[in-house]
């Protein structure tokens, strides 16, 4: 199954600039068969699901990945632009960075070491396993017909390599690669103001310290970072810092009329909580950020059953409840990574060149952030599969499963029915049969 439905068409063909004509003929074959495809997304597999492993050579297919002239940026590029003027109004857009490990085999697999898988590992036991380490940008969308959530779009990645795989000064950490990421989709937003949300293993120098006029960082820092007040005009020369704060558990736990506690009322897509917060502002990191004046929002729940936390945020203008419920959205990149790993290949691909696995295993994260698009757009209208579950009770109305079911089931609808004739239509019944026979 090789086609692609005109709603489907139509998004995609916004990226054709970025392509030759014959290679976007085979990403457009790829995309379709990688959305219906059962079983494992293996290259050769998804190849076998476009119908045309019998009478073409398959090497065009590892070559789309290995050797033809194209990169993700340019076609990401042409898809977040899709997703802010269809899905996102206004002019302020929310994007989350985090890290996940991609399960990997070989020896010479290009990019691979020993990772940390946080997925598989708890807070007394860590387990590490070799992969591929992925830094990815995510564009944060709320859905009308599912406010109760955010839905991460990924629309930026980059590969992290093990130290000492190349020369030192080549060599980038996940915050520099982060930081680098942000300066594109910066460059590539120049009118938006970006609100970036991170977690602690970014917030610090690499991000904050030269981010572009229009990037605002939210996200929690350590207990034991030294901030300090702004350095006053009338200090003397020589000084380059203002007065050290107290440590930040101190201020947390202490009654300093400076910092008064108050309490307000969290409303988040499931509902609403009382927290105590004490809110510091025009304060300077200067280790992450120099003179820069920041905000910090200490975070403590009543009832003890979130932890203490310390968010930091460089936009002072927002309010504690909006920086507390901005860091909240940053949940929805878990849930990605989940549905790209479970439900859209992201282990899958059996590529080991550096090419190949720059291009093939970010494939579920394009496809995955094209499906909801294109749900969200065209989907909701269609006829959705149901799965028979008299039992399940309390499922949402809407998940990415459903999404991506309903992208499939429209897709083989669309190939059965432009048959040419009665007898091609047998055919293309008869070759569904047994690929559904196959399917492991």
């Amino acid at each position: 199954m090789d086609q692609l439905t005109a709603s489907l068409t139509a998004l995609v063909s916004v990226s054709d600039s970025c392509f030759r004509a014959e290679v976007f003929q085979m990403f457009r074959s790829m995309l379709g068969a990688w959305i219906v495809c059962l079983g494992r997304r293996t290259i050769s597999r998804v190849w076998e699901t476009t119908g045309r492993s019998q009478s073409e050579d398959h090497s065009a297919a590892f070559r789309l990945f290995s050797e033809a002239g194209w990169n993700w940026d340019e076609v990401c590029r042409l898809l977040i632009l899709d997703i802010l003027a269809h899905l996102v109004p206004g002019m302020q857009v929310w994007l989350v960075v985090d890290d996940t490990l991609c399960h990997k085999r070989g020896a010479h697999v290009a990019f691979g070491g020993i990772f940390l898988d946080p997925v598989m590992s708890t807070a007394k036991h860590k387990l590490f396993r070799f992969g591929n380490n992925w830094v990815t940008m995510g564009d944060e969308v709320q859905l009308p017909f599912r406010p109760d959530r955010y839905y991460c779009l990924n629309v930026l990645w980059r590969v992290c390599e093990k130290r000492g795989s190349k020369p030192l000064a080549e060599h980038r950490t996940k915050p520099q690669l982060a930081a680098e990421m942000v300066q594109k989709i910066a460059a590539w937003l120049p009118q938006y103001k970006l609100h970036v949300v991170a977690d602690v293993a970014y917030l610090g120098q690499s991000l904050m310290k030269d981010r572009a006029p229009n990037v605002e960082l939210i996200g929690p820092v350590r207990w034991d970072t030294v901030l300090t007040e702004p350095l006053p005009p009338s200090a003397r020369r020589g000084r380059k810092r203002g007065d050290r704060l107290p440590p930040l558990k101190e201020i947390l736990k202490g009654n300093d009329p400076r910092w008064p506690a108050a309490r307000i009322r969290l409303v988040y897509p499931r509902g609403e909580k009382e927290l105590d917060v004490k809110v510091i502002r025009n304060v300077c990191w200067y280790q992450a950020s120099g003179p820069r004046p920041l905000m910090v929002v200490l975070v403590q729940d009543p009832e003890g059953k979130w932890r203490d936390e310390v968010l930091l945020s460089t936009d002072a203008t927002l309010t504690a409840e909006q920086v507390v419920a901005g860091y909240c959205r940053r949940w929805c990149v878990e849930v990605a990574y989940a549905d790209s790993k479970g439900l859209l290949g992201l282990h899958d691909p059996e590529v080991w060149c550096a090419n190949s696995v720059q291009r093939a295993h970010p494939m579920s994260w394009y496809v995955g952030s094209l499906v909801v698009l294109w749900y969200a757009l065209f989907g909701k209208e269609e006829q959705t599969p149901q799965r028979h579950r008299p039992w399940y009770q309390h499922k949402p109305a809407v998940t990415f499963a459903d999404m991506l079911a309903t992208c499939r089931y429209n897709l083989w609808q669309h190939w059965l029915a432009t048959s040419a004739s009665p007898a091609e239509l047998a055919e293309r019944q008869a070759w569904l049969l047994e690929y559904l026979a196959t399917a492991a």
